[in-house]
Order: structure tokens, then C-alpha cells, then sequence
């Protein structure tokens, strides 16, 4: 099984630096993720065998033509709900499904489709994230080199330090704030290809969130039978094909073969999994979409939230730092702090911040002799130090 991994491990790599946040990884990385294994998984016949095996009786067609032809075409069962009961018994099944009535089939196309459909939903849930790679084009990773370390470089005084605080005090407002729109509207694609992939997800298998909602239910409450009745509506392991030909003498002829489904014991299980993660991600997109409302209608959030890595420096430093600043400067610092060493990221607010006191802000002052003081009041400094 390990083979099935190793190409995708690269997907869950941690980072050194992110750009990015943990509701949008959840979308681009783990559902990605998940969905290339589930469908690596459906493809390997040696672990799973082949996704169809008909029985048949003695006759002129074979039993791999059979096979062939009910993969392609696709089997059905019956509408009555009572015959999922009856499903798990050979004698009850020939009983039941003897004959059925056109009008009571429901048939049973999708099987094909299931391996391109999670590497469809796959490739959905990458977009976002190569529009914002494309977009972002390593800015962030540039701005952070050599700095996450939890040691602080040496050249970060001697070179770094200035590169950055030229870069932060120059006034690219138009840059800064495309740089967070961008960020939001990939933000807000995240959560449009959850209710996409929602909606495929239910016109494929018709019906998908309402018909498996009893059966999830059931698997949840540990209820195996109810869990065996209701999947089996969706995903039956068990279903008929009828293969017509012309015979002999012209006359027209069919075969009706019983087939085993040994896919359908794993799709049962994804597609559960599948139910449950889609709708707790939505329910996370949800919550992240109002959370990027607040932080582009509140300042005071902004301030809290640039404030709260840099801890404990104060909040008039961090504040003097985005005085006069758009929303899109703050998004340039937030992202900065996030993935800064802490101490780094202290003494670039800092830095920025006494930068835009020298400029005609109310300036505040280092401690003669000393080294920033992050629990000292503004006033109490001397303007040599700056």
C-alpha cells in the first residue's frame, strides 16, 4: 500500500513558509489529498480484484464477455427498499429479482466514472491553490528566507533588516491591497468548489445527500445492519445485467447473469467518509468566510490580530506601524508575522514603527544603551536610539 502514498506525499509537506491559512489547506492539501488516494485505491484491481464478476448460467456467451458487457452497460436492482434486505441471501435474490418490471429498476451507471470523478473533485479543489501560487509568485517566501528559524541569523541586523523595513515603509498601496484581494477571492473559490463538488457529487449518484444521509446515520449510531440496508440503495454489491442477443436461428435471445460488485465495499465506505468531510468542510468554509468579513471591516481586529504573535509588544507599537496604512499593508505584515521568527517579526513592527515616527509621527525612543524594551511605554525612550 505504501507505493499508493509515496507519490502523494509531497501534497502534505510542511512548509517552512505559508502563505496560505489552516481552513485553506484543509482545501488544497488534505481534500486533495484524500481524493487522489481514494481514487489511486479504486484503480489497484491486486488489492481489490475486478470490479465486476457475473454468474451465469451454461450457454454460448462466456462468462468475460458477460463481465465486459454489464461493466459497460451497467446492472440494476430493484426500487423496493425490502429487496436490500433480501440481498445478502442467493435463494431470496433469484426469488425477488426472477423478473423486474422496467418501470421498478433503478440501474447502476456510475461505476466507471467513480476513479474520474475523485480525480475530477481532485483537480477542482487544486485550483485555488495554483491561481494563488501563480499570483503570489514566492513573495512571501522571498520576504521570510533564512528568518523562521527559531535562532536569529546574524545577517538578519547587518542586511536583512534594512531590505525589509525599505520595502514595508514605501508606500505601495495599489500592490499591497491587490495582494489581499487576491488572497480573498481564492478564499472565496475555496468555498464555491465545496458547494460544487456538493452538487456533482448528488446529480451523479442521484439524490446522493438525502438517499445516504440514513445510511451515514447508521454507521455513525454503530447500527451495521440499518448501515448494510440503506448503503446498499446506493452501492449495491450485489445486481442483475440482462446481455440480449440474436440466436441461431435469428430469434432474439437473452441472458440475465447475477453480479458481484466488490468495488461498491469500498465506494460505500468513501463515498460515507466523502458525505461527512464535504459537509464539515462547508460548515468550515462558512465560518471562514466571516471571519475574513470581520477582518476587512474591523480595524481593531486587524490590530488584534497583527498584535497577537508578536507577544509581548505592545499594542501602540503595532498600532503607530499601520497608522495611515490600507487593510492591504496590514495583510503584508500579518503574513510576515505569521511565519517570522517571533523576535524577528517584534523588531520589524518596531522598526516600521519608529520608520513612520521620523516621517512625521509621533516618534518614540530607545533605551540609551539597550536593546528595544517591548514592555516599556513609548514615552520613556530616547530618540538616539531610533
Amino acid at each position: 500500500m505504501l507505493e499508493f502514498v509515496r507519490p502523494l506525499q509531497s501534497i502534505l509537506q510542511i512548509k517552512q513558509v505559508n502563505s496560505t491559512d489552516l481552513v485553506w489547506r484543509l482545501h488544497c492539501r488534505v481534500t486533495v489529498f484524500l481524493l487522489l488516494l481514494a481514487s489511486l485505491l479504486l484503480s489497484a484491481r491486486q488489492y481489490f480484484g475486478n470490479p465486476i464478476d457475473c454468474v451465469i448460467g451454461s450457454g454460448t456467451v462466456s462468462s468475460s464477455t458477460m463481465n465486459e458487457f454489464c461493466w459497460i452497460m451497467g446492472t440494476y436492482i430493484s426500487n423496493d427498499p425490502n429487496f436490500v434486505l433480501d440481498s445478502t441471501d442467493l435463494v431470496k435474490i433469484n426469488a425477488k429479482i426472477g423478473h423486474i418490471p422496467e418501470s421498478e429498476r433503478s440501474y447502476q451507471k456510475y461505476y466507471q466514472w467513480v476513479v474520474f470523478i475523485l480525480a475530477l473533485q481532485a483537480c477542482m479543489f487544486s485550483v485555488p491553490n495554483f491561481l494563488w501560487k501563480a499570483w503570489e509568485a514566492g513573495r512571501l517566501q522571498s520576504l521570510c528566507d533564512g528568518l523562521t528559524t527559531p535562532i536569529v541569523p546574524d545577517h538578519w541586523e547587518k542586511t536583512r533588516k534594512k531590505q525589509l523595513i525599505s520595502y514595508l515603509s514605501a508606500d505601495f498601496p495599489r500592490l499591497h491591497r491587490t495582494y489581499l484581494l487576491r488572497y480573498c477571492f481564492c478564499t472565496l473559490l475555496n468555498f464555491c468548489n465545496v458547494l460544487l463538488n456538493i452538487f456533482l457529487v448528488n446529480v451523479i449518484f442521484s439524490g446522493f445527500w438525502s438517499n445516504y444521509h440514513p445510511a451515514v446515520k447508521a454507521l455513525l449510531s454503530f447500527d451495521f445492519p440499518s448501515w448494510n440496508r440503506y448503503n446498499s440503495q446506493v452501492f449495491p454489491k450485489i445486481a442483475k445485467c440482462d446481455f440480449h442477443f440474436v440466436g441461431p436461428s435469428g430469434s432474439k435471445q437473452n441472458r440475465d447473469g447475477l453480479c458481484l460488485l466488490p468495488l461498491n465495499v469500498v465506494n460505500e465506505k468513501i463515498f460515507a467518509f466523502i458525505w461527512l468531510w464535504f459537509l464539515g468542510l462547508l460548515v468550515i468554509s462558512m465560518l471562514n468566510l466571516l471571519f475574513w468579513i470581520v477582518v476587512l471591516c474591523s480595524k481593531g481586529f486587524r490590530l488584534w490580530l497583527l498584535t497577537a504573535p508578536l507577544y509581548p509588544i505592545r499594542t501602540s507599537y503595532v498600532a503607530r506601524a499601520l497608522d495611515g496604512q490600507g487593510v492591504g499593508q496590514w495583510f503584508l505584515l500579518y503574513q510576515l508575522c505569521r511565519n517570522l521568527n517571533p523576535i524577528v517579526g517584534r523588531e520589524l513592527v518596531q522598526s516600521v514603527s519608529k520608520a513612520k515616527g521620523h516621517n512625521g509621527h509621533k516618534t518614540f525612543r530607545m533605551p540609551k544603551g539597550g536593546e528595544p524594551d517591548f514592555y516599556t511605554d513609548p514615552e520613556g525612550y530616547d530618540e538616539e536610539g531610533v
